[in-house]
């Protein structure tokens, strides 16, 4: 069991739209969506500037309601040879240097998502695996970082289901390419399960390069219906994939348990689609069981 790892959530259930994809719409304004937050029992959430938000103001908001900040997301939407990557790269920029504003010094990195892409249609698959394509997307997260890290923030690899770096050999492609002091990683417990890797021996033999863990469930029977029958990602969700943490069918203590044993970093909770049908509640049910499981942090 690690050392003293700190609990924050990434409220994404309050996001959970009806036909199985995420609508940020659908969330409570920011001020009500932190007071939620913190009743429902955590003390921290991931670092995301709301939109018409200054950093000043956010910083002032998150001090009002008692929060404090986990490391946020960015979302590389480049192939690594679409043409896009300057862009890209661009975006990042803005991002590490904003992150470094709110205090952090790490930020998870993953590749987008659109529902008409190949892999958001045939998920968990490692469907259409290219090695030529995943040498491009590490040549790109590779700018991608060095552009990061002269803000001062390092970005750590987010393997996540319907993107291009879905599986465990695609991870650790990326990851076996570019060095610690380039890129971390960041496993998400859930996506890592539903793309059928060993996610704790992935957890061990990264162990020392990891800054934060996305604690997700999931209910592994689904996943596993899914492939067999080619579901979309959508269709996967809808079927019941996703639940609060120690609902599922993940072993994610013993998991969590394969991370150094002085570990300090955050284990963030992501619910992308609740279980429990109320948000509040889900998030509830999602702090009682990490304060109780790693109650170092209760």
């Amino acid at each position: 069991m690690p050392g003293t790892p700190k609990i924050a959530l990434n409220p994404i259930q309050w996001m959970a739209s009806a036909d199985g994809w995420l609508d940020p719409s659908l969330a409570p304004e920011p001020k009500q969506r932190l007071s939620l937050i913190k009743q429902a029992g955590f003390d921290a959430l991931m670092a995301e500037v709301p939109a018409g938000f200054t950093v000043e103001q956010y910083l002032a908001l998150l001090d009002e309601t008692g929060l404090t900040l986990a490391p946020g997301y960015f979302v590389c939407r480049s192939d690594g040879r679409d043409g896009n990557q300057g862009d890209v790269v661009a975006s990042a920029t803005e991002v590490a240097r904003q992150h470094a504003r709110l205090g952090m010094t790490e930020i998870g990195l993953g590749l987008g998502m659109a529902k008409d892409r190949p892999r958001v249609l045939h998920p968990g698959q490692g469907y259409d695996a290219d090695d030529s394509r995943v040498e491009a997307v590490t040549a790109l997260i590779g700018q991608i970082s060095d552009a990061m890290l002269a803000e001062g923030v390092r970005p750590s690899l987010h393997p996540h289901v319907g993107t291009w770096i879905e599986t465990e050999e695609e991870g650790r492609a990326v990851l076996d390419a570019l060095p610690s002091s380039r890129l971390g990683f960041l496993p998400d417990t859930g996506h890592l399960a539903w793309a059928g890797a060993d996610v704790g021996r992935f957890v061990k033999d990264y162990a020392e390069r990891i800054p934060f863990v996305h604690v997700k469930d999931c209910r592994l029977s689904v996943a596993a219906e899914g492939r067999e029958k080619d579901w979309g990602y959508q269709q996967t969700v809808l079927a019941g994939l996703w639940v609060e943490p120690g609902r599922g069918e993940l072993d994610l203590a013993g998991i969590i348990g394969n991370l150094p044993s002085g570990f300090d970093g955050w284990l963030m909770v992501e619910v992308d689609r609740p279980d429990i049908a109320d948000p509040y509640e889900s998030a509830q049910v999602s702090a009682r069981w990490m304060h109780s499981t790693f109650p170092a942090q209760s």
